[in-house]
């Protein structure tokens, strides 16, 4: 274990707003590309440097990073500060009214990100760090309640608190469960979302000055409150507005402020950072076949057509969701069915300690329940799980093995077999008991 001695944090912040007109990422039913700025996209990074190892930070306000963008940041900034790859942390937040990493804006995102982290080294002050929890209500809503009922979120606010030597507050770390997704696909405003709110919040008291950082957690089955059957077809939804966005990011902000204060910090810490590989397994069997997929595809379509020209707005509803499904499995089906089929995947891993504390990572979008059974698990009186981190090309969902019987969108996306969670989870496990001894 590193002995606990001073530190050094260093915080930087860079915009990475697109050019107008860029392709956005996350919805299916967009159409059309980005039309202005609500509110501008941010690179945020945090390295944390003791007598003997640092550790960094960054998150980036995008729907997911590529791998190229993380390899190759890693790789720059390795090179200029000496700070090893495997101790960068690199998470998106997963807004869905940011770019699509096209060939042009995937350049563009890499060097930001180095900036910012390279900034954040070059600028270490010896500081002072505590680790907190808060808790936000009516914020976050499992999204599949709706249909099957009695599922969880994860209420908790995990914090990182960061003073300067005279007790002011340089920065704001805080880890929250849930999509930014408030604006939908008719949405062409580049914007944070809710997270943007909350950071405003956050700035309001904890000073203008501040570098304060969003990291999403196991957010796979979590959002603002809407049917993801009804965002897939781009039905209008009475929430999807800013108002409401700001509602609920002003709601987690004073979360994280009243957490904040509660918060202890220290001039001395043991920080010691892990980074492994675990194999996921993938889809063994799909639940149908490309005959039997086309057969669904053909009859929701032939209901839809069927429909009375005076069929309510929700029955027309349903059966557009129906079709759009059925579309979904058939092209699932094609694929899963066509392609060579790999018995796993690799994914990595990481692990930060901060004393106390515990800072760790899920790649892709992770059931809620997998994250809350880590954090009861975990040897460390604080948890925080980072979703949507280090992962470019071992994203999407990875349900909870319970949910593969319910099927729905997130279990028809994802490529993982029902096993995968609980390889997961019991990797992450052990990894955490590994920086805990």
């Amino acid at each position: 274990m590193t002995a606990a001695k001073g530190i050094q944090v260093g915080l930087a912040e860079r915009v990475i707003t697109p050019p107008p007109g860029a392709p956005m990422a996350g919805f299916a039913a967009r159409k059309g590309g980005a039309q202005g700025v609500h509110d501008d996209l941010h690179a945020r990074a945090m390295v944390i440097e003791g007598p003997d190892t640092a550790v960094a930070v960054l998150s980036a306000s995008v729907c997911s990073l590529s791998q190229e963008v993380i390899d190759g940041t890693r790789e720059e900034v390795s090179r200029r500060t000496g700070l090893p790859g495997a101790q960068i942390l690199m998470a998106a937040t997963h807004t869905h009214s940011g770019p699509t990493l096209t060939e042009a804006y995937a350049p563009y995102l890499k060097g930001r990100c180095v900036e910012c982290l390279v900034d954040a080294w070059e600028h270490r002050e010896e500081g002072r760090l505590g680790v907190g929890v808060g808790h936000a209500e009516d914020v976050g809503r499992n999204r599949r309640r709706l249909d099957y009922g009695g599922l969880p979120v994860d209420p908790e606010v995990g914090i990182v608190r960061v003073e300067d030597g005279a007790g002011k507050i340089r920065g704001v770390l805080f880890n929250y469960a849930c999509h930014p997704t408030t604006m939908g696909p008719d949405n062409l405003m580049i914007t944070e979302d809710w997270a943007c709110y909350a950071i405003r919040t956050i700035r309001e008291q904890a000073g203008r000055d501040a570098v304060v950082i969003y990291v999403n957690g196991a957010e796979g089955d979590i959002n603002p409150g809407y049917s993801s059957g009804l965002s897939c077809i781009g039905a209008p939804i009475p929430i999807r507005t800013f108002a409401y966005a700001e509602k609920i990011g002003v709601r987690l902000g004073r979360a994280v402020l009243e957490g904040l204060a509660g918060v202890e910090t220290k001039a001395a810490l043991s920080i010691r950072s892990v980074s492994s590989r675990v194999d996921l397994p993938l889809r063994r069997t799909f639940p149908v076949t490309i005959e039997e997929a086309g057969q669904r595809r053909k009859a929701a379509q032939e209901a839809l057509e069927r429909l009375d020209p005076g069929a309510s707005r929700v029955v027309r509803h349903r059966a557009e969701v129906e079709v759009f499904f059925a579309g979904m499995v058939c092209r699932q089906a094609e694929q899963f069915h066509s392609e060579e089929r790999r018995p796993s995947v690799s994914v990595e891993l990481q692990s930060l300690r901060l004393d106390d504390a515990a800072l760790t990572t899920f790649p892709g979008e992770v059931f809620v329940e997998i994250g809350l059974e880590v954090k009861r698990r975990s040897p460390f009186r604080k948890t925080l799980v980072i979703g949507l981190a280090n992962a470019g090309r071992t994203g999407g969902y990875l349900p909870t093995k319970e949910t593969f019987d319910e099927g729905d969108y997130e279990v028809l996306a994802s490529r993982y077999s029902p096993e995968a969670g609980d390889v997961l989870m019991e990797a992450t496990l052990k990894q955490l008991a590994q920086i805990a001894s």
